[in-house]
């Protein structure tokens, strides 16, 4: 079927007009192109890939074998300006028609185009390392992945050319800019079936090993040990380094989160009490103690609250407070100037921000890794009397369709 794209919307796909008036969906597009696709019918929508480009975009490029980066297809600085567009249609979703609002400003680049991960999660097929095709459990393989850090590249080969043992189901990396890299096994067998392999990588430049027992629910549902060498690493975040294992939650590209946490924390200002909700293990806590004098961090998993006590103590932050729990039932608000928010991609739930609008802050400061959510979440929002002031979107993830967007919201 021959099409005219469209527009970009949220998920990496380009709107196409079909014969009937319809709209499909379609990947590895550029908006203006005229294209051939392959469609079919999903969730009550056309959709599919480009077979064939009839009419390229000028910005069009080679690409990537890697199947994880679908705007590979798309020079750098046209990726920003469609990352733009997408934030831009979020924005005029949560807007209510004839209001005033403020426009998003241009999309911050990542620092680093390629290499800018210092976490990857490949799958093990029988000819090495790489990563699930979309929607299906087939495995491409590749010699490397062009978003990894230089040292994660060097340990996936070093990894590949031991071999890796049975059982191993997938792999993680994670290392810093001091070159260290860390390897947790996501495997079917027990760790001791892996001791001696692991002790061997370490002294072939892994800094430490770990095993997690393979579970359908998540990589580390069950946890994970460490079985040789050295359990965490600290890489930098903005101003600070944070304690991460290879299983810890963090920003994946953490020079791009440096600077949005460095501007965070200029939107911040200063008060007396600031509560961080979804904290993790502190990256936004920690940016906001030099202007709060007292920062409260919740956070649900009990690991990350653990690290982020830890780090608090060793970066003298004694004004920084971890409280575990789920914040859905409502235990924070109370004497707060500011909130932070850094959700999941499911956003905030609706208890959440009924809380949030019930407390004490004067100020909101969301940021989001999902533009359909944050629409939705600020919608709500308005609704209840907040007025949204500022929007900046942030790239984390090259290549790819997502977008990080930071915003203020005040009463």
């Amino acid at each position: 079927m021959e099409l005219k794209l469209k527009h970009m919307v949220h998920g990496g796909a380009c709107l196409a007009r079909l014969d009937n008036g319809r709209f499909a969906l379609v990947t590895g597009g550029i908006p203006g192109e005229t294209v051939r696709a392959d469609l079919k019918m999903k969730a009550g929508v056309m959709q599919g890939p480009v077979t064939e480009v009839l009419e390229a975009d000028a910005d069009r490029t080679e690409g990537s074998g890697h199947p994880g980066l679908d705007l590979a297809h798309v020079a750098y600085a046209r990726q920003l300006q469609l990352k733009q567009a997408i934030t831009d249609d979020a924005l005029g979703r949560a807007v209510p028609r004839g209001s005033t609002v403020p426009a998003a400003a241009e999309t911050t680049a990542s620092p680093r185009e390629w290499e800018y991960r210092n976490t990857v999660q490949p799958a093990v097929s029988g000819a090495g390392l790489g990563y699930r095709l979309p929607g299906s459990h087939r495995v491409r393989v590749l010699g490397e992945d062009p978003t990894a850090f230089p040292a994660i590249r060097e340990a996936w080969t070093t990894v590949v050319t031991a071999g890796l043992p049975k059982g191993v189901r997938e792999v993680v990396f994670r290392g810093n800019d001091a070159g260290e890299v860390l390897l947790a096994l996501i495997a079917s067998a027990s760790a001791r079936n892996y001791l001696d392999w692991a002790h061997g990588l370490t002294g072939s430049g892994i800094t430490g090993v770990s095993h997690a027992e393979h579970d359908s629910r998540g990589r580390f549902r069950r946890g994970s040990e460490r079985i040789a060498g050295r359990r965490r690493l600290r890489p930098q975040y903005g101003k600070f380094e944070l304690s991460l294992n290879a299983g810890s939650f963090a920003q994946p590209n953490p020079a791009a989160a440096g600077l949005l946490y460095l501007r965070l924390q200029e939107l911040a200002g200063s008060g007396g009490v600031a509560h961080d909700l979804y904290a993790g293990s502190g990256g936004i806590s920690f940016h906001l103690a030099e202007r709060y004098r007292e920062v409260a961090a919740f956070e649900i998993d009990r690991t990350s609250v653990q690290r982020g006590r830890s780090d608090a103590e060793r970066l003298g932050l004694g004004n920084v407070h971890f409280t575990g729990g789920d914040v859905k039932h409502g235990s924070f608000g109370a004497g707060a100037d500011l909130i932070t928010v850094d959700p999941p991609r499911a956003g905030m739930g609706a208890p959440v921000r009924a809380a949030i609008s019930g407390s004490d802050a004067a100020r909101l400061i969301y940021v989001s890794c999902n533009p359909a959510t944050w629409a939705r979440d600020v919608a709500d929002f308005l609704k209840r009397g907040w007025q949204l002031s500022s929007v900046e979107p942030y790239d984390f993830y090259p290549h790819t369709h997502h977008v990080e967007v930071l915003s203020v919201l005040e009463r």
